[in-house]
This record gives structure tokens, C-alpha cells and sequence, in this order.
């Protein structure tokens, strides 16, 4: 299911009509068709929200390795940052590991 909701600039109509679609400022609308998606996907008065989408993202669990940002790593144990100081080539091997010897490894 894919929501839309409009956000006016101040001092513009709190009303649109869009693409066959009525909308009034912040409430959200059901939207199906694909083209009118993304063209409102691309319109920064528009906001999209594809619940579907969320719900199927999996929760991040276990020990991995992530970038941190100037080419430094971290091995994370879901949003918990368990050991720091990696460069990419060590979060790569890392990643590569069996969950087993992740654990040892961070230990």
C-alpha cells in the first residue's frame, strides 16, 4: 500500500489536484498507479510512503561489519557498535566468517 500526502510551500493552496489524484495539505492518499508514484517521487511537495516496503526490510541482527565513514569500520551487533579501528580489507574477512567465529572474533 502506497501513500501520498501533499506539503504546500507557506502561502500556496492547501488543495492540489495531481495526476487524477485530489489531495489536501498533509493528508494522505492512496496511490496504485506506478507513473503518478514516480513523479511524485520526484516532487519535493509531495511525500511517498511505501509501507509495504518497510515492513518487508529485515531487522538487522548478528555481528557484521559496516562502514563508519572515512574509510573506517565497525562491527556492529545490531545498532551496537561492539569493536572499532577496521580498515575495509578487515571488515571484509570479517563479513566473511562463519557466525561462530564473528562471536570469537569480537570476544
Amino acid at each position: 500500500m502506497t501513500k501520498v500526502s501533499y506539503h504546500p510551500e507557506p502561502g500556496s493552496s492547501d488543495k492540489t489536484e495531481q495526476f487524477g489524484y485530489s489531495f489536501a495539505n498533509g493528508k494522505a492518499v492512496e496511490v496504485d498507479d506506478a507513473k503518478a508514484l514516480a513523479k511524485f517521487r520526484g516532487n519535493q511537495f509531495f511525500k511517498v510512503s511505501d509501507k509495504a516496503e518497510k515492513e518487508e526490510k529485515p531487522a538487522e541482527d548478528g555481528l557484521k561489519a559496516v562502514h563508519n565513514g572515512g574509510g573506517r569500520f565497525v562491527i556492529k551487533d545490531g545498532d551496537k557498535i561492539v569493536k572499532e579501528g577496521l580498515n575495509k580489507a578487515d571488515a571484509d574477512a570479517f563479513n566473511a566468517l562463519s557466525d561462530e567465529d564473528k562471536a570469537e572474533y569480537v570476544k
